[in-house]
Formats: C-alpha cells, structure tokens, sequence
C-alpha cells in the first residue's frame, strides 16, 4: 500500500511585516564581541589551571565580577590576572554597547511603521513606554530598562514572526503553477498578467502588490453590542426571539431550573412552543398566548440562560459585520425614540470603524491613535463596557477592534519546483503518519484508562466524563499523551516508523509549515527544506483567507477532498475563537451554544452524535493499524510500537442515523485533547526526538545524566542535533539552556551568559520557549537588548527549550524590491491518498 501526496493549488505565505535586517542591525559591534570572546578564553584558561578548584572561582567568574575574585595560589595568578584583566576590558566595552543599543533601538522605534505597530499591538505600550523611552535623556533607570526590553521584544515579534495580524503580520499567498492553469482551462481566462509576466511552468514573486487593510469590529464588541440592545426595555417588545437550535422545531422545552415559580415555567414553555422558524416577539407571544407580558419576558429569559432560545441580534458566531447585521436588524423595527438612539449609536461606531480602515496608510500613529480613541469612547458610551480587555494586553483580540493587512507578496512556484517538493516531502509524511497513528492510539488507550468500557454515549455525555477525567485543552507545545523518539537512535527510529506507515492504510491530511533555504526566489527550484511544523488540519475558508483575491475560492482544495470523502468526515464547530474561524465545507456537529443563524446551515446536535469506548482486536490492516506479515515477532513488535497496532483501544462515534464518521477538529488545542483526538480522522503529526531514552519535548523533567553535562561554561543541560528525513529537515537543532545565569542582575553578566551560550551552539539566533509562554522568541544571542528579553522569559522557569533558527540569516528567500529580507513559511495543505495495486 502507498499514498500519492499533493500539494493544494493555493497556499499561505506566512511572513513577518517588516525586514530581518533591522532587528539583525541591534546586535553589539565587533568591539565588544571580540572583548567577550577574549574573556572566555580566559575564562577557560583559569578553570582549566584551577581544576577541582575552580569551584570557591565560579561565583566571581560567572558574574563577571573581577574585584570580587578571591584569591589563589602563585601557580593561578598568571591565568587570574589575566581573565580579570579581560574582565574589565569586556565590561568597560559593555557599557558603551548597551548604550549605543539603545540608541539603535530608538531609531527602529521611531519608524513610523514600528511605532504604528506597537500602538495597534498595546496602545498603553505606545503611550507609556514608546513615546516616553524616545524622549528620555541620560543613563536607564530600572523603569526605562523595563520599556526598553518590552519594546525590544516587538521588534523582534515585528521582524522575526511569522504572525497574522495588520499591516506588520500581513496576509500573503501563492500557487502552483500548474493549479493555476488547470484553473484557466477550466474557466477559459488568462493568467499571464497574474504572474508578473512569467513564462508557464516558472518560479516568480510579485513584491508589488497593492498594500490594503480591513478593519473589523472584534468578535467579542459586537455580542457586548447584542447584549446593550437587548437590555433596552424600550426595544423589548419587538426583539424577535428563536429557538437556539432551529433544526428542531418540535422538541420538548428544556429543563429549567429547580424552584422556578409554576407560572414561569408555564410562561417559558408557552413562549418556546411558539418559537416558530420565523421566530416570534414579545408582542406577539402575549397576543398569542394571553399570557401576561412581564410573565412572558422573564420566561423568555429563562430560556435564554439555558441556551435554549436566542434573540435574533447580530449574525452569529461567524458574522465579521456585526455593525451592518445589527442596523439591518434594528431598521425592522418599528420606529421609536429607542430604535433611533440605536441606529445612531451604531452609525457612530461604523463611522469610526470606516475611518481607521481608510485613514492613509502612512497617516503616522498619531492619527492612527485619535480614530483608535474615538472607536473605544463611542463603543463604552454605547455598551457601558470598557473597550479593552485584559488590560490591553498584546494581541488584537484585546481590543475593540482588530484589522488585517494585504501583503505585498504574491508567490508562484513553477512546476520543476513543486515537483521538487512533493519528491522530497513523501518519506517526511509517512513518518508523520505512522506517529500520528501511534499518538492517536495513545490517545484512545488513555481515553479508555480513564473511562473504561462505556458502551454507547451521547457526544454530549462523552465530553462531560472526558472533562472531569483530562485536564482542559490548552496551549501546550507538546502533546503529552504522545510518544518521543531518542535522537542518538534516530536513524533506527525513523526506518521503523517509515516501514510502519507502508502498512497503514487510508487518506491523509496535513497542513505544513514549509521553510525553503535559499537567497532569492529563483533558487527555490532544489533549495534545501525545513518542515517546520505538520498541522493535523486542512486549509479551510476561514480569517486566513480575509485578503484573498485570486482565480479560485480560498480553500477550494479543502473543499473538494472533504466531498470525496462522502459524508464520513464531520466538523466539530467550536465557535469563533475571537478574530480566528474556520468554516468546514460538509457536515458539522455545534459544540458550542446554539444561534438562530444556525438555520442557515443546520449543524447536527452533539446529543444526536453516539461515541463507544471498547477494547479494540488485532486483525487486518487498517487505518492506525499494523497487520501480521509473518516476519519476526521482535519487527512487528516494534512496528506496533511505531505506528500503535496490535490490540488497541478503539473510541468510535457515529451520527444520527448510526452511520460511522470521524471528526475534524479545526483547532490546534482540540487535536491535541485525548477525548477528541481519539475521535479524529487519523491523524499526521510531527514526531519528537529527544534526548536520552525518550524524555519529553517541552515540560517533564530532564534526566540526571544530561544534567550533569551542564558546566559552568557552557550553560548548556542537552543537545539534541537536527534530525532529517531524505534530506528534508524534519526536526532543528535543538538545546535545552539552564537558567541559573541568565537572570544574574548584572546586565553586562547576562550579555556574557549568551555570550557562552553561542559558542557552546555555534548560533546567533536561537527562538527559546518557556514552559510558562504560549510563544517562542527570537534571541540574538549577540546583543545586549536580547540579555534582558531572556532574562524576562528564564524568569520562575528552571529551563528554556532552545531551536536553531533554520533558515538562518543568509537563507531567507523573501526579499522586498530593496533587497531587505524577510522571515517566512508556506502553510500548505497536502493531501495523501491511497493507491492499491
């Protein structure tokens, strides 16, 4: 059995908004570099000479503090005097450096872009440290140095993050060239003035594509709007109420609480029998029913606190013009002194939103941030409510407001180049899945362990248990449940899960995180590849597609492999997570609150859906499964092990009717939950090699062994060295960094720490993670400014997991009509499906 893999026609060019090269700009001078590296030699000099000694040294040396060198015998004092004369020559260049840092730092800040960015990102960070770090005269103080280092990590989110958000995470996209042709036969248009004039078949980037931007009302400002409306008592009476699943015209009311006053239960179902699809008001129910209007509204407002019914005020959970949907609503209405406050509250609004979506686009931050003011004052004088939350922490979905950006990027590959790609890349996804059976398998065997034998569940009923069982999904890095791989046995390890996938049967899906080395886009063609990451998803139209404009729909492709499946793949709708949703294209079961603009697409019921937790038997090949072929007992053990066959687990679901299907899950916090993964399509996901027999990624405890490799030197707690796959890298270089010293309070101490760090790596740039941070930053580990960041990030952490920066500075492809170069990756949908014979 074997998979033909292919790329999907159109992709996602996921780059950071503004070039490397100013952020690669803010490392230290050769001055001070070449001071540190005649410190450490002298510092390998003095533990050599001192040996066992070196320990009663080590305090002094790692805080960089000669005058407190104790002192040593005759036979140390020439490799003493020397490191302390190194020590003083380092810090006397250090301090110029890290003043001159922040001077450097202060001319990217005051591009008018970078400070844009920062007041769209956190407008409290623009007001209170941007303009205040820009204007302050003399030496840092401790509250300065805190601004400093908070701005710095912008910079390096601005220019070294691959993120979607406005102007400075601009969408960007690309085809194949062969799917753009088969798409101008199928519609007869031409395509040559969409590729800069590039002959069929060739590699091209377009840098000049016109830069556009689209402001939205935040998910969460437009309910907040909802639920003022619907708090005027005066509008009450012509609010049009619904039932919350409308698929359902006929059930029974639901449950309400014990206690509740017979009159209100009586009121509460009266109104829910005659919540028709076309839904009813108040008006109307005390008309129909004779009941009394204040019995009537608090029955209706039972059963929206028990989702039952739902008031027909904004467009639902996928509605991105809550503004337009609610005047439109609001103008139904019959006229009154209310609905006209209403209209010219949200007209207001509209007016602010249009204002900061047409404002110039080098309009400066200062324009930027009087419309910004004005949207939040009209929404809280509208909603009562603050425009902001979490204290206007960083991410767009903090504010009332949230904007996207079109890139001025368009790539095309050409076919000798996709070509390329889907040869190197076949032997990567089959090891992915035949990992992604086997943490698919460990999902199920854990959801077993801690349910037992159910027999059959309503979806409903299964979440519930599996909720008091598992901790609640989150943002972890590393799936915890999933098995690792020793890297010092990596060839082995990938030969097993390779030969294991030749035996598991059925389609696949992924979407992956492509880096191609190279320094300009005419070398794609046979660049080397970095996978960056393998998503367990499909490119589904959702807010990645907000600027897409080309010959075919956003996630065409998604569209039609989900058709071929018949009906046996359903979509698990959690809602929206703020500005991010994803739409399948087929069947999709709501695990969310129910609206009346389900309607529109009828999503099945999570009571509707059955869900079996039993043991599962060895037998014939299958999906996630290994079959017996007669070889050795030890091969087929450990290709069981692989791919996680054998008698297994099994949690099967099945819809309304009994048919079986599996569910895709849109959200990467979801795929990683063993109550629903064990449920998924199976899955492809992206193995970890580890070091020692099998330690944990991210987060668990590192083994003694590695531990003592750490020295005073080196800073270092493991290594474990990139792992490829037919050439393709499948894993970077990766270290796990001991914190002790990265926090010391001298920042001069702290430079001289990364210092160390880099001659131990051989890098300049490492992205580290915290096991407390959601996301990896970008530290050069050659300036100043990035001693403070990883100080801030090594705080309360006993370690940070370390990964090369791979492409590193020379191999990034995406260069402006400038030359300046910019981070990225494709986000591409591949699809595996299965070819007998």
């Amino acid at each position: 059995m074997s998979r033909e893999w292919t790329i999907g026609g159109d992709f996602v060019v996921r780059h950071a908004g503004m070039p490397f090269d100013w952020l690669e700009a803010l490392g230290a001078p050769d001055g001070p570099l070449a001071a540190a590296r005649g410190l450490l030699d002298a510092e390998d000099a003095l533990r050599t000479a001192a040996g066992a000694g070196f320990g009663r040294l080590a305090r002094a040396v790692e805080a960089c503090e000669p005058e407190r060198l104790p002192s040593v015998p005759a036979p140390l004092r020439a490799a003493a005097d020397r490191w302390r004369g190194a020590a003083h020559r380092y810090r006397d260049l250090y301090e110029d450096a890290d003043a001159d840092a922040t001077k450097e730092l202060r001319v990217v800040l005051e591009r008018p872009q970078v400070a844009e960015a920062v007041l769209l990102s956190n407008p409290d960070a623009y007001r209170n440290m941007l303009r205040p770090l820009l204007t302050a005269d003399g030496p840092l103080n401790s509250r300065r140095r805190r601004a400093r280092r908070q701005l710095y990590t912008y910079v390096q989110r601005f220019c070294a993050k691959n993120e979607t958000v406005s102007f400075f995470g601009p969408m960007a996209y690309g085809t194949l060239a062969e799917a753009e042709t088969a798409t101008a036969t199928r519609t007869g248009t031409e395509t040559g003035t969409q590729n800069n004039g590039s002959a069929d078949g060739a590699t091209s980037l377009r840098t000049d594509l016109p830069r556009r931007r689209k402001v939205f009302l935040s998910h969460w400002a437009g309910r907040a709007l909802a639920r003022a409306v619907a708090r005027d008592g005066a509008l009450l009476p012509d609010l049009v109420f619904h039932r919350a699943h409308p698929g359902d015209p006929d059930g029974a009311p639901p449950a309400l609480p014990d206690g509740t006053a017979p009159e209100l239960v009586r009121a509460a179902g009266a109104a829910y029998g005659r919540l028709g699809a076309d839904g009813a008001t108040l008006r109307g129910l005390v008309g129909a029913t004779g009941l009394p209007a204040r019995e009537l509204a608090r029955g209706l407002r039972l059963l929206l606190t028990a989702r039952a019914a739902d008031v027909r005020l904004g467009g639902g959970p996928y509605d991105l013009e809550p503004l337009r949907t609610l005047r439109g609503q609001l103008a139904e209405l019959p006229p009154s002194g209310a609905r006209a406050r209403w209209l010219e509250r949200i007209d207001g609004l509209e007016a602010c939103r249009a204002g900061l979506e047409a404002g110039p686009l080098d309009g400066g931050p200062g324009t930027r941030a009087e419309r910004i003011a004005a949207l939040e004052a009209a929404f809280t004088a509208a909603t009562g409510e603050s425009a902001r939350r979490a204290a206007g922490a960083t991410y767009a979905d903090r504010a009332v407001f949230y904007e996207e950006g079109a890139s001025p990027f368009a790539l095309r590959v050409g076919t000798a180049a996709a070509r390329h790609w889907h040869e190197r890349l076949r032997a990567v996804l089959e090891v992915c899945v035949a990992h992604g059976a086997a943490t698919q398998r460990a999902a199920a065997d854990a959801v077993r362990a801690a349910l037992g034998d159910t027999g059959p569940l309503s979806l409903t009923a299964y979440a519930a248990r599996a909720a008091e069982a598992f901790p609640a999904p989150g943002s972890a890095f590393a799936v915890p449940y999933a098995p690792t791989y020793p890297v010092g046995d990596a060839a082995a390890g990938l030969a097993r899960l390779g030969a294991a996938a030749r035996r598991v049967t059925g389609d696949r899906y992924a979407l992956v995180d492509l880096c191609v080395k190279a320094s300009g886009a005419a070398e794609l063609e046979g660049a080397a590849l970095v996978v960056a990451r393998v998503h367990h998803h499909l490119l589904v139209p959702g807010w990645l597609g907000t600027m897409h404009s080309g010959p075919r729909p956003f996630g065409a492709d998604a569209e039609r492999w989900v058709a071929e499946q018949d009906g046996r793949l359903v979509g698990f709708d959690f809602g929206r997570r703020n500005k991010g949703y994803y739409r399948f294209p087929g069947r999709e079961v709501a695990l969310r609150p129910g609206s009346w603009a389900d309607a529109e697409r009828a999503p099945w019921r999570p009571e509707d859906m059955t869900v079996i937790v039993g043991p599962g038997t060895e037998g014939p090949a299958c999906d996630g499964q290994v079959a017996g072929d007669g070889r050795a007992a030890e091969d087929r053990d450990a290709d069981r092990r692989a791919v996680g066959g054998g008698a297994r687990a099994e949690v099967r679901m099945s819809g309304p009717a009994g048919e079986p299907v599996s569910a895709y899950l849109p959200l990467n916090d979801f795929v990683k939950y063993a109550p629903f993964a064990a449920l998924s399509h199976p899955q492809v996901a992206h193995p970890a090699f580890v070091p020692g027999d099998g330690e944990p990624a991210d987060g668990g405890t590192v083994s003694q062994e590695a531990a003592s490799r750490s020295t005073a030197s080196e800073g270092v707690i493991s290594e474990v060295p990139e792992v490829a796959v037919d050439g393709v890298v499948l894993q970077r270089a990766r270290w796990t960094l001991d914190t002790g010293r990265l926090g010391l309070p001298a920042p001069h101490a702290r430079f001289l720490e990364l210092r160390r760090i880099a001659r131990r790596t051989g890098q300049r740039f490492l992205f580290c993670r915290s096991p407390r941070e959601r996301k990896p930053y970008l530290v050069d580990l050659a300036s100043p400014l990035a001693a403070d960041l990883v100080a801030h990030v090594a705080r309360d952490a006993e370690r940070l997991t370390a990964e090369a920066m791979s492409p590193g500075p020379d191999e990034l492809w995406l260069r402006d009509a400038e030359g300046r170069r910019y981070t990225c990756e494709l986000r591409m949908q591949i699809v595996g499906r299965e070819v007998t014979g």
